[in-house]
């Protein structure tokens, strides 16, 4: 094994053990550093070199790790967010607080990224410098993202770019966080990628340009600028997304592309060619140093221009963490090249890997890095070990049919523990969609180029050629239309199966006897790929069971029937930023965490975004067998969709009204509201929600959508409860609902409560709060318990929460 290759090992260990282990456990690696360190020292001066290099491999682990502990504490704890917790209190990120900030601070700093157009207005990512809590500005340091409300003109998105220091005024929050089993850390994620809080800013008039970048920031956001007008003009006129696809292959803008678009192409696998990384810049390497073979500039200067052109366009392209991988790897493979004519792929590609770990430690956390660098060493492993066919007319097609697959079986359990998806269609449709990457680079770069120089005859073929590689793209795509079991979820596989899985992987890799750890790791990669998990569950034990999804404001509530099946009653919930889909970040996540890829049924209360936000992902991923719903509600395009998902995905549609009892799953279930309408509704009500008993041996559990006090009043005559009572707190725990009579009515032991931190209406309200106390019950509530889940025999109750706390009955 090389010295390079252990280096990256070493290093690669020592920075996930920092990152992602408890800093408890990293305490000793000061004395371990130390003591391998003398061990190096001590082997080198008594001439065994070959115990100093594995001293000092060795002691590369625990130094990696302080390296990693020490940048996460950073990016965790910026002055920033320290700033403002002093003085306002709330943001550091291990608070329990709930507060809800209202008030604007004034900030200042240098904008990281152009803008984006988005449904509510404009992204900013911004670099404060400055802060005002109320008085002068005071230096600080952190990063932000801010949203700017309202309708915005191209112009005023123009101004700002990357490098400009801005000043506003922003209503700033911790980002949110949903506490779930299986639901990813969004705030520590943000915070490993440089953003510490994100906000809100009124109006574009609050934006105000202090100062311009520096002139290679202009530069940069100049071309970039011109690269979008021209692609707009000339491949806009064809499509609009194909302009936006074109964009974001050639200059990683993906601001403007159609989340629909984006979702084919994961489901296709073949998301990556439309972001900047190893292919696109292989790509522009190659037809820079054939430019310069050209016109007979050759070798070491070849070499040393091609680093620096490359370097400066993945400065123009906004350097993000994929363009910076890729435009390393290539620059130290050239340079090493200068160095050394036999210099190996995989010896440059451990030395890249090295170097981004140690100037970013937290890169680790990125799953973009190890697709990157997974594909790579999977594709140089392929080509060495597998001869290609002699007939040179084969050789193209055939290193595109290896590449393909040696990445597929790379990156699987990758993709399966990061995005709960396995993908095979990319087998085939890469073969298509890698070519027409190429395409659409090489034709929008003349299309660029000769809209620049005033060449438009050209700018329109090359236009229309980049539209034609971009439809190609999109169109290989459809293949999962056409055979959608090419794709399908699972549950993310434990860390120790995909540990194993690599670990079995390089052995037979390295090892002379490779047969065994070959047969083992195609055993491991099948049980990723089933998930025999997900068939275990279909049997059920004997138990109902309740949990309560943190989704922020809003209503989520899984129950799983005695029999193993499963209904899920509301998608909720509403979130602060238009672009995030909860049913499909957060319940989605959190189900198949507990082996579910399959619902058996799915009921929506009512259609207010709270409850119906995260419908659409739920159907189309989970594809339940009956959809329930209530009231109709006219040309309301949330449950419309709905509906069209339904017959596409030939689910039973089915309308509950009062008096309604199925048994499901060894358990009555009885609908208790709404009855028939009266009216045709024009918009969505909460007192149409839906009312749901599920009644199990002496435990009822009453789930009431939204309802307000006329209609608990309604009911209160026609309950007939079993004598042990849980009871889904109406509409959040808000001073309309749960009125007195009600709460002595149903006298519940436990309450559940589904409410978003530091939610703007204030549920629940202290009054309703004291209510429940009266009648002694347990009262749990998502905001501050996280996900909660209850299990009852049908005689007794135990409730579990994420986050632990007791909660004594009152």
């Amino acid at each position: 094994m090389s010295t390079s290759l252990l280096l990256a090992i070493a290093t690669t260990a020592g920075v996930a053990a920092g990152v992602f282990l408890d800093p408890s456990l990293i305490a000793p690696a000061h004395w371990l550093a130390a003591v391998l360190l003398l061990f190096t020292f001590l082997s080198a001066a008594r001439g065994m070199i070959a115990f100093a290099r594995l001293f000092i491999v060795l002691a590369l682990v625990p130094i990696c790790a302080l390296i990693a502990i020490h940048a996460q504490t950073r990016a965790e704890h910026p002055p920033l967010r320290q700033f403002l917790e002093d003085r306002i209190g709330g943001y550091a990120i291990d608070s329990t607080a709930v507060e809800r900030h209202e008030t604007p601070v004034e900030i200042e700093g240098r904008l990281t990224a152009d803008a984006t157009a988005t449904d509510a207005g404009a992204s900013l990512r911004m670099q404060v410098t400055r802060v005002s809590a109320g008085a002068c500005l005071e230096p600080t340091a952190g990063g932000v993202s801010l949203t700017v409300t309202g309708v915005l003109t191209g112009a005023e998105l123009d101004k700002w770019r990357a490098g400009r220091t801005v000043r506003t005024n922003a209503t700033l929050r911790r980002p949110a966080r949903y506490l779930d089993y299986g639901v990813p850390d969004f705030e520590r994620m943000m915070a490993r990628r440089g953003i510490a809080l994100v906000g809100t800013v009124k109006s574009a008039a609050l934006v105000q340009v202090v100062e311009h970048g520096s002139w290679i920031d202009e530069g940069a956001a100049a071309i970039r600028a011109a690269v979008r007008r021209a692609v707009d003009r000339h491949v806009g006129i064809h499509d609009s997304q194909s302009a936006a696809i074109a964009v974001a292959i050639l200059i990683g803008d993906r601001g403007t592309l159609d989340p629909l678009v984006e979702q084919r192409l994961q489901e296709a696998g073949t998301y990556h060619v439309i972001a900047i990384s190893g292919g696109n810049i292989a790509i522009l390497a190659g037809l820079v140093l054939g430019a310069l073979w050209i016109i007979r500039v050759r070798g070491g200067w070849a070499a040393g221009a091609a680093i620096v052109l490359l370097a400066a366009y993945a400065y123009v392209a906004g350097g993000g963490p994929s363009v910076i991988r890729a435009t390393v790897m290539a620059g130290i493979y050239l340079a090493l090249r200068l160095i050394d004519q036999k210099t190996a792929p995989l010896h440059a590609m451990s030395i890249t890997l090295v170097a981004v770990l140690i100037a970013s430690p937290l890169s680790i956390a990125d799953a973009g890095l190890w697709l990157t660098f997974g594909a790579t060493a999977a594709i140089v492993a392929g080509a060495t070990i597998i001869t290609l066919p002699a007939a040179a007319w084969l050789h193209a097609p055939s290193a595109l049919c290896l590449a393909s697959l040696s990445a597929e079986v790379a990156l699987i359990p990758i993709v399966a523990l990061v995005f709960q998806r396995i993908t095979i269609a990319g087998l085939v449709v890469n073969l298509a969609a890698i070519p027409c990457m190429a395409a659409v680079q090489v034709a929008a770069m003349l299309t660029a180029a000769a809209d620049a120089i005033d060449l438009p005859s050209v700018a329109r073929l090359a236009g229309w050629t980049t539209h034609a590689g971009v439809r190609g793209l999109t169109e290989s795509a459809r293949l999962v239309d056409m055979a959608p079991w090419l794709t399908w979820r699972v549950p993310p596989p434990p860390m120790f199966i995909v540990v194993s899985y690599y670990a079995l992987l390089i052995a037979a890799l390295l090892l002379k006897k490779w047969v065994r750890p070959a047969i083992a790791a195609a055993v491991l990669l099948l049980w990723i790929v089933i998930a025999p998990g997900t068939l275990a569950r279909t049997f059920g034990d004997g138990l109902l069971r309740v949990t309560m999804m943190d989704v922020g404001q809003g209503d989520a509530l899984l129950v799983t029937l005695p029999n193993g099946k499963t209904l899920l009653v509301d998608t909720g919930g509403v979130s602060l930023s238009g672009e995030f889909d909860i049913g499909d970040r957060v319940i989605g996540p959190a189900l198949r965490a507990r082996g579910i890829t399959h619902l058996d049924y799915l009921a929506i209360t009512h259609g207010d975004p709270d409850h119906i936000g995260g419908a659409a992902s739920i159907a189309r991923d989970f594809r339940p067998s009956e959809i329930w719903y209530g009231t109709y509600v006219n040309n309301h395009q949330p449950s419309m969709q709905l509906q069209s998902l339904a017959r596409k995905t030939r689910a039973t549609w089915r309308w509950l009204l009062a008096g309604d009892r199925l048994e499901i799953g060894g358990v009555e279930l009885r609908v208790h509201h709404p009855g028939p309408a009266d009216w045709q509704r024009q918009k969505v009500r909460n007192d149409d929600s839906l009312v749901i008993e599920l009644r199990f041996e002496q435990v009822s559990v009453l789930l009431t959508g939204d309802i307000g006090r006329e209609v608990e009043n309604e009911l209160i005559p026609t309950l007939d409860l079993l004598p042990t009572v849980v009871l889904k707190s109406p509409h959040h725990g808000s001073g309309t609902s749960s009125s007195d009579e009600f709460v002595e009515k149903l006298k519940p032991r436990v309450v559940l409560i589904s409410c978003g931190r530091a939610n703007p209406y204030g549920h629940p309200v202290p009054h309703v709060l004291r209510r429940y106390a009266d009648t002694e019950s347990r009262v749990y509530r998502s905001d501050l318990d996280g996900q909660v889940d209850l299990t009852t025999n049908g005689f007794s109750i135990r409730v579990e929460t994420f986050t632990g706390r007791r909660v004594p009955r009152a």
